[in-house]
């Protein structure tokens, strides 16, 4: 590349920290210059982790906005319902743009900001990063290869864990459409449908039908004599799968959550986050007590497309191990695979041999989802931000390149499963 390129963060949180921390690992790709975010709190954190000076740090993109443009792109990593607003004003301030997913929450919103971004002729990338992990840009590349024929099926599925199932879905601030504006298809599975679609994007997609519920939570279903706090006054402090003892003290997952709540204490000790849990941080609620706006605990959605291909997917919230699985039927052979174990069989028809086919077991030997050496998402984060630089500095796209008019596909699916759950299955033609 000729020049670094200059980056600034909108949205100070979790998700545009994993982007924008590529730029320590490799600092001659790109550099943090600026930050936006009303947390004062988030705000000073970042401005020192990537060494941001004081007068580029702002509370709000309008004031943003108000400097004359001195950085080459923007990473968006705010809330689901201020992605659109947020970034048309970058957007018309010359900035290109990394946007976290759902890039949008409903239908008008997505195509104002595809017109926007037309209009102002920016390169606009979504945070579809499981387009960038080895499993499934492997698994396309057969695809692309014509090794398994014409597509007839794919199967997908994700199974998210009862514990990230109750710290963002239940407990966190994506447990209701009142607090994001996003159901949960679109908020967590957003991804897999945009992998189905990528898979499939020799064809369009027609129709849509889903069914969907919540299976698990609500007040109607909370075990008889379990307390308001995990950690002062229930029984089940130590048996129930969702207690805030077992899942945030004795193990202490999901700290970039849970441990918001102390973010601005020097003291970032266990003891203080237990402290926290009895009394002011939500984490520490119980999970039966969250109101949900009825969203889903488990949903099934089913695609038909133009060539007669067809497409499930299933979101399964509450299971043991998180896990996303693909099975692809074609013409000439299969596909399956599990994208944790970083492994999949390619299986060929064959009818020359005894069995009627020939397998082939393709191990990428890359460590699961989130805690991938490579990074995050089986190291889809850190390869989705460099493509992004590499693509501003006017590299060509690579097959992965998640743009604006690929997600506004993959996000009208959502949409319509969506309007398809809420109207019992009736099938929206697209």
């Amino acid at each position: 590349m000729s020049k670094k390129i200059k980056v600034i963060l909108v949205g100070a949180g979790n998700r545009a920290n994993i982007y924008a921390s590529v730029s320590l690992k490799s600092p001659e790709l790109f550099e943090v210059v600026g930050i936006v975010d009303p947390d004062t709190v988030r705000n000073k954190l970042m401005m020192e982790r990537f060494n941001v000076p004081k007068e580029n740090c702002f509370s709000y993109v309008s004031e943003l906005i108000k400097r004359e443009k001195f950085a080459d792109a923007v990473i968006n990593g705010t809330m689901d319902d201020i992605h659109v607003e947020t970034s048309i004003p970058v957007l018309r301030h010359g900035y290109d743009l990394l946007l976290e997913k759902p890039f949008a929450v409903n239908a008008e919103e997505a195509k104002r900001l595809f017109e926007v971004a037309k209009e102002c002729g920016r390169k606009v990338y979504i945070c579809h990063v499981l387009r960038y992990t080895p499993f499934y840009s492997s698994i396309k590349k057969h695809l692309i290869d014509g090794e398994i024929g014409k597509i007839i099926s794919i199967e997908t599925c994700e199974h998210v864990n009862y514990h990230h199932m109750a710290v963002s879905y239940v407990r966190g601030k994506w447990r209701s459409e009142k607090l994001c504006a996003a159901p949960m298809l679109l908020a967590k599975s957003c991804h897999d449908i945009d992998i189905i679609m990528w898979m499939m994007n020799e064809t369009r997609p027609v129709s849509v039908t889903s069914f969907g519920g919540d299976f698990q939570f609500g007040k109607d279903r909370k075990p008889t004599g379990a307390g308001e706090r995990c950690l002062i006054d229930c029984p089940y402090k130590d048996s129930c799968n969702f207690s805030a003892y077992n899942n945030y003290v004795r193990h202490p997952r999901w700290k970039q959550y849970v441990w918001k709540a102390i973010e601005g204490n020097p003291d970032q000790s266990i003891e203080n986050v237990a402290e926290s849990l009895k009394t002011y941080n939500h984490y520490g609620q119980c999970v039966w007590d969250f109101e949900r706006d009825g969203n889903v605990d488990h949903q099934s959605v089913m695609i038909g497309f133009e060539s007669g291909a067809t497409a499930t997917f299933q979101m399964i919230g509450g299971a043991a191990r998180s896990e996303r699985n693909i099975h692809i039927v074609g013409t000439k052979g299969e596909i399956k695979g599990t994208f944790e174990d970083s492994k999949y069989i390619l299986r060929k028809i064959a009818p020359e041999t005894q069995s009627g086919y020939v397998d082939t077991v393709i191990d990428l030997n890359v460590t699961g989802d989130m805690t991938g050496e490579k990074g995050g998402h089986g190291g889809g984060d850190s390869v989705l931000a460099v493509e992004f630089i590499e693509a501003i500095s006017g590299s060509e796209p690579s097959y992965r390149a998640t743009t604006l008019e690929d997600s506004l596909i993959s996000h009208s699916i959502v949409f319509a499963a969506e309007k398809s759950r809420k109207s019992g299955g009736a099938v929206q033609k697209l």
